[in-house]
């Protein structure tokens, strides 16, 4: 998350995405729900590191087809609740997997 950071005050913000769970009301078409419920269905085992996200986007973009934008930002959105936001390579550990299927559940 220190990429993400300009000022040590900031990483309280950043800290709560961790801790807490994405607003229920986190804006997702019905297609993208069906998306993010499947993409759970590919996670890795743990444990977990950095290369995580980009083993598992790679799976998931196998299997659906989606790339850019169609897959990152709907993902991005069940985890973190918002359009914006940490990279989410350097989040997914620090979820762990329990915490990631159930964002994306």
């Amino acid at each position: 998350m220190r990429g993400n950071l300009e000022a040590v005050a900031e990483a309280a913000d950043w800290w709560s995405i961790v801790r807490a769970k994405p607003a229920q009301d986190a804006v997702l078409s019905e297609e993208d729900r069906i998306f993010v419920h499947e993409a759970g269905k590919l996670l890795p085992q743990e444990p977990w590191d950095a290369e995580t996200w980009r083993v598992w986007t790679a799976a998931v973009k196998a299997g659906t087809g989606r790339k850019g934008r169609g897959l990152f930002m709907p993902l991005r959105i069940a985890l973190t609740g918002r359009e914006q936001g940490p990279e989410l390579a350097g989040l997914l550990p620090l979820l762990g997997r329990e915490e990631t299927l159930a964002r994306l559940s």
